[in-house]
């Protein structure tokens, strides 16, 4: 697996955590994960984008959420995106994806079923910063770029234009405008 890379948008004043990704190079595609803000929800999912380094047509697949054995169930690059049947997952990637997953969400994020939840909704409060039910630990936040009104963060290798295929299509709030 190669270097993973991830972004991050938070609206201070706003919905807080819109969205989270990471993803590394997988041959011509790229695989990752992400969730984010979805008419109050946090949706998340694996996904890998077929071709991206490559001329030619693409193909968004992404789990339904956190089940990476279900097969990819989606193809985000369609104006009907869900897949039936299922498309297997490699079974070389499906240890790495949820590998990336369990490590880039125990560095940066925190959920309402952790047990660190509730101390992390109260930092949020004391600093008056809103908090759903998914929190970026609090302390991270001092890695991001504040100097727009949406506060981001990018791995120092992020490729742009990962998020600029993804935004637009996935099934989240973030980059829909």
């Amino acid at each position: 697996m190669m270097q993973p890379e991830s972004f991050i948008a938070y609206a201070p004043r706003g919905g807080g955590l819109l969205c989270a990704t990471t993803y590394f190079a997988y041959g011509n595609d790229v695989a990752g994960w992400f969730v984010g803000l979805k008419d109050y929800a946090y949706p998340s999912a694996y996904f890998r984008i077929e071709n991206f380094f490559s001329p030619g047509d693409k193909r968004f697949y992404a789990t339904r959420g956190s089940d990476i054995y279900g097969g990819w169930r989606f193809d985000y690059g369609k104006s009907h995106p869900e897949l039936d049947p299922p498309v297997a997952v490699e079974d070389d990637l499906c240890h790495p994806l949820d590998k990336l997953e369990d490590a880039f969400a125990a560095e940066w994020l925190v959920f309402h079923d952790d047990a660190r939840f509730e101390a992390e909704r109260a930092v949020y409060t004391a600093h008056d910063l809103p908090a759903g039910e998914a929190l970026i630990h609090h302390a991270r936040l001092a890695k991001f770029d504040r100097d727009k009104p949406v506060w981001t963060y990018y791995s120092r290798g992020f490729n742009d234009e990962v998020l600029n295929y993804m935004a637009p299509r996935w099934p989240l709030d973030y980059g829909k405008d």
